[in-house]
C-alpha cells in the first residue's frame, strides 16, 4: 500500500515539473526597447539637459558643442594664465573582460607607482572597463580603491547562487540581498 501511494506522488510530482515546462514555453517572449521609439529624441539626462547626442542623427549639434567646448576650456586656461594653444589631451579606453578588469586596475596603479601617469581628459570603457573609467579619470587618489574592488572581492561577496529550481520559480539564478545588505551597512 505505501508503496503504491509513493508511485502515485512521484506521478503527480513528474506530470506537474512537465506541464510546468510545457506552459513555460507558451510564454510569449518579446524583448522591448529600453525606449519607445517615439520618445527616443526627446529623451535627457535629468539634470543635464543638451548632453545627449545621436551619431549619425545630431551630427551638426554634437560639432557645434565641441567648438563651444574649446573656447571654453581656452577661456578658463586664459583666466588661468596660460597662453598659446591648449596642453595635449589625453584620452583613455580600458577594456572589458570580467574579473580580468583587475589587469586595468593593476596597470593605473603600476603607472602611478612608475611616476608618469599622466591626467586624463577622457576615459571611457568597455564591460569592467567602464567600472574602472570613473577611478582612472578622477586619478591616482582612487588606485587603493581599485586595488581594492578587484583584488578583495570575490563573486561569493556579490551572490550566492540558487538551486536548479530557481530557474523556474524566481528572477534569477543566483542572490545579491548579500549585497544588497551590505550596501545597507555602509550606506544609512
Amino acid at each position: 500500500m505505501k508503496w503504491n501511494k509513493n508511485r502515485r506522488l512521484i506521478g503527480i510530482c513528474i506530470a506537474a515539473a512537465v506541464a510546468m515546462i510545457v506552459l513555460q514555453g507558451c510564454a510569449k517572449l518579446e524583448r522591448h526597447t529600453a525606449l519607445p521609439a517615439n520618445l527616443q529624441g526627446r529623451a535627457e539626462i535629468p539634470g543635464f539637459s543638451g548632453v545627449r547626442y545621436r551619431v549619425g542623427i545630431d551630427d551638426a549639434e554634437m560639432a557645434w558643442e565641441g567648438v563651444a567646448c574649446n573656447k571654453r576650456e581656452l577661456a578658463y586656461l586664459a583666466a588661468l594664465g596660460h597662453q598659446g594653444s591648449m596642453p595635449p589631451a589625453i584620452a583613455l579606453a580600458i577594456s572589458g573582460g570580467g574579473d580580468n578588469g583587475a589587469f586595468g586596475a593593476g596597470l593605473l596603479n603600476g603607472w602611478t607607482a612608475a611616476g608618469d601617469r599622466p591626467e586624463f581628459k577622457l576615459v571611457t570603457g568597455i564591460s569592467t572597463g567602464a567600472l574602472i573609467a570613473p577611478f582612472a579619470f578622477l586619478g591616482p587618489q582612487y588606485d587603493d580603491t581599485l586595488k581594492e574592488v578587484y583584488t578583495n572581492i570575490s563573486g561569493e561577496d556579490i551572490a550566492t547562487p540558487r538551486n536548479i529550481l530557481a530557474a523556474i520559480f524566481s528572477d534569477a539564478m543566483a542572490d545579491n540581498s548579500l549585497m544588497a545588505s551590505a550596501g545597507k551597512k555602509d550606506h544609512p
